[in-house]
């Protein structure tokens, strides 16, 4: 959640992309002198953009838009935050070590540098905290406006950038469930997605079925106040199971699970044993 009022910053780089759009089509007095009346921006700070400087400075880590960034933004839709204190734009994610230390490397791949990764205190946990005004705005205006995505997908490859953005989000809040009955010699495993957010849930599971061609069904759990609904995106049939599994390589997939997902998969059933490999993270 964002903390304290936004500065300037957020009115300077609206007029930056302003900017960048029509510096190439327009005479530069005219630009200048609109940017300056819509925004209030110097005409010496405008003239610097020509020479190649921006609001963002030397140190923002400008982000690329990469295959890897669709998979950061699926993680941090799932479990991120966003905060904003005495100036300092804050993008926080936390969760296991695995989940933790895969997503500093994709983000890494982002900001062309290395991202650290912290201890969570005395828990068992781990965080990684990113202080970046670009990925601020970005994840706050894709929250408000999930349409978002859909031109960073296309921006990147839409079938690589959908697979990404569904492996973050999963890693975040799937769930690999062993469903084990009195009547069942073997488990059975099922995928389960659960955010609070419905528009989120619907954004995941249009993009399960094109890129994966895997089908699910969405439930909706009513718990007692002060808890909020909550919405599950479910995959239960084997074949469609195994598919998930051996082309999304989730750190959900634990050994313990991926021991009785053998298991289940090479049992004879309608459609014969199972000859795919489940992906390793």
């Amino acid at each position: 959640m964002a903390q304290g009022k936004i500065p300037a910053l957020e009115s300077r780089l609206k007029a930056y992309d302003e900017f960048s759009s029509i510096r190439h089509h327009r005479a530069r007095v005219h630009v200048v002198a609109d940017i300056t009346s819509k925004y209030g921006i110097s005409s010496t700070t405008i003239y610097s953009w020509y020479r190649g400087k921006t609001p963002w400075g030397k140190r923002a880590g400008r982000v690329s838009i990469v295959p890897e960034l669709l998979y950061v933004l699926g993680a941090l839709l799932g479990d991120g935050c966003i905060y904003h204190w005495r100036g300092v734009f804050q993008v926080w994610l936390v969760g296991d070590r695995k989940f933790v230390q895969k997503y500093a490397m994709k983000l890494g791949r982002c900001l062309d540098r290395n991202v650290p990764y912290y201890k969570y205190g005395s828990k068992n946990a781990w965080f990684v905290r990113v202080n970046n005004s670009e990925r601020y705005f970005l994840l706050r205006d894709i929250r408000k406006n999930h349409g978002l995505l859909q031109d960073l997908v296309n921006r990147v490859g839409r079938n690589r950038g959908l697979l990404e953005l569904v492996e973050g989000f999963f890693d975040a809040e799937g769930c690999v469930k062993a469903i084990k009955e009195r009547q069942r010699k073997t488990a059975k495993i099922c995928l389960d997605v659960c955010n609070t957010n419905l528009g989120l849930i619907k954004v995941m599971q249009l993009s399960i079925a094109e890129s994966l061609h895997i089908p699910s069904k969405i439930s909706i759990q009513r718990p007692k106040p002060p808890r909020v609904t909550a919405y599950h995106l479910r995959i239960y049939k084997k074949t469609d199971v195994k598919r998930f599994l051996s082309i999304v390589p989730t750190t959900k997939l634990r050994e313990s699970r991926r021991r009785l997902a053998e298991v289940w998969f090479a049992k004879k059933g309608r459609w014969g044993k199972s000859t795919l490999q489940l992906s390793r993270v």
